[in-house]
């Protein structure tokens, strides 16, 4: 293929798409790439973190290789292609503190199958929601609720209670812009709440702990501060010494003396507020809120429903990452294990971060406003 022909076939793929994704990603990686740099050891140079970047790319661009079409027919086939792997892992995956979660790949590699679930349960809702529009009964949300409640429950027993958490806003978004009536809606979210006294019992004891520590996280005292608290009171610590400015880049204290705990995953947050302070987190919230609000935005364009709920279950994917891990850090939620994507260390994050963001804008190009199976021809 020329180049003239490629530029002008890439230009025409933009154009229809929602475009402006792409400079928001480019400053949120911006800003991982800096975060990561800042609390590498001796501020090396984060050349893993940069391959990983490269990994989110690929894999963006890997989506574009099927079109809207192929993706909405082979959703189902996606999901089960997902879901195998994460059976296996519970079977033969790699035990980490008590957990399994990881599938030992080739040359050291490890794959975490639970964040590809998450793609994978966006596509099949946007699939089930489009083939049966607008529920109006509790009843209607059986078969999409227990698409979702499989591998939830099997992310569970890993068990990652911060990822399976994950689906449930998930399910309930993408369920309210499928048309449930409010009448019907108020008692879903009130399902949470009747099974918190079961999920109570399912929970492991050190995760008992973490939500107590959490209630009662004005009362500790310095022995429990030092010990269940530990996290959380470093994480506050960090984000309120930062002030309006911040230390700068590489110069805050929790961060550099190995005080603040998973600062290069779980608690990256509590590292933007230190160096960078209120204005730099609040520029950085504003920025990562930008995305998902964006593909919020250019869902509302489309009358193709797959299209529709496809774009907005990406856009709410990430505004739930980031209301729910940034939240963990401030004392708002209860400490939980969940990255922040693209942000965060860990290549299966921003893996399934590029597919995502690569099923959007593929998606996103599909020609509107069509109802007809038209509206995917390019």
């Amino acid at each position: 293929m020329r180049l003239p022909s490629l530029f002008f076939r890439v230009r025409s793929f933009l154009r229809r798409t929602c475009w402006p994704v792409l400079p928001l990603v480019g400053g949120i990686m911006l800003f991982s790439f800096f975060v990561q740099w800042s609390v590498s050891p001796e501020l090396a140079l984060p050349s893993g973190h940069i391959l990983r970047m490269g990994a989110l790319v690929f894999f963006a661009a890997s989506a574009l290789l099927w079109s809207a079409k192929q993706w909405r027919a082979q959703a189902y086939l996606f999901y089960v292609a997902v879901l195998l792997p994460l059976i296996w892992v519970l079977v033969a995956g790699r035990a980490t503190n008590g957990s399994r979660r990881w599938i030992d790949l080739f040359g050291g590699l490890k794959l975490q199958p639970s964040e590809f679930m998450k793609v994978a349960v966006i596509l099949v809702l946007a699939r089930w929601f489009a083939d049966h529009p607008k529920p109006s009964r509790l009843s209607d949300l059986f078969k999409p609720g227990v698409l979702v409640a499989v591998p939830a429950f099997l992310i569970l027993v890993e068990p990652d209670l911060g990822t399976a958490l994950v689906f449930v806003p998930l399910f309930l978004g993408m369920a309210w812009l499928a048309g449930l009536p409010w009448r019907s809606f108020r008692w879903l979210l009130l399902l949470p709440a009747l099974l918190a006294p079961i999920g109570w019992l399912a929970i492991q004891d050190y995760q008992k702990e973490r939500i107590l520590t959490w209630w009662h996280q004005n009362e500790l005292s310095p022995e429990e501060n030092a010990s269940s608290g530990y996290h959380l009171h470093h994480a506050k610590l960090a984000v309120g010494s930062g002030g309006l400015t911040g230390f700068g880049f590489g110069q805050g204290p929790e961060n550099r003396l190995g005080l603040l705990p998973e600062r290069h995953n779980d608690f990256v947050f509590p590292v933007i507020a230190e160096e960078y302070g209120f204005f730099g987190a609040v520029g950085f919230l504003l920025l990562y809120a930008s995305l998902g609000i964006t593909l919020l935005a250019f869902a509302a364009r489309y009358r193709d429903p797959f299209a529709r709920y496809t774009l907005a279950g990406v856009g709410m994917h990430f505004l739930i990452h980031l209301s729910l891990n940034v939240g963990v850090t401030l004392g708002v939620w209860p400490t939980t294990g969940l990255p922040l994507p693209m942000i965060s260390f860990g290549g299966s994050s921003m893996m399934a971060s590029g597919l995502a963001l690569g099923l959007a804008l593929v998606v996103g190009a599909t020609r509107a406003p069509l109802f007809s199976s038209r509206a995917f021809e390019a």
